[in-house]
């Protein structure tokens, strides 16, 4: 694949697993919201709350950033648009395993030892 498509797919695939979390927060914040009116609460609790963009920003960033150097990396290995993302989604875990081999024979050894699906 090459280096600038598996970049921006792996970028897309980390952006994606940030998008995932704030659905998460949206969605505790709204249950938290519809709870507080049943009760007949006056003071519902703000979308800030929930969200802190100061950190929320850098974090998605970071994590963008991590799913572009895992495409990078692995941009040989990469064998279609979904490969690309879902490599970029789960980038902390496999760099950090990758960053973890001694070696880079123990690492071509740990690649060798993965199926095509991933699993050991």
């Amino acid at each position: 694949m090459d280096l600038y498509l598996a970049a921006g797919l792996g970028a897309v695939g980390g952006l994606l697993v940030e998008l995932v979390s704030l659905f998460g927060l949206l969605s505790a914040w709204r249950e938290e919201r519809r709870a507080l009116k049943r009760g007949r609460k006056r003071s519902l609790p703000p979308f800030g709350t929930y969200l802190d963009l100061r950190a929320d920003i850098p974090v998605a960033l970071a994590r963008m950033a991590l799913g572009a150097i895992a495409g990078l990396v692995f941009a040989a290995q990469i064998q279609g648009v979904i490969a690309a993302i879902v490599i970029g989604s789960a980038a902390p875990a496999l760099l950090r395993q990758f960053g973890s081999a001694r070696s880079l024979a123990q690492a071509q050894q740990q690649a060798d030892k993965l199926d095509p699906t991933g699993q050991p």
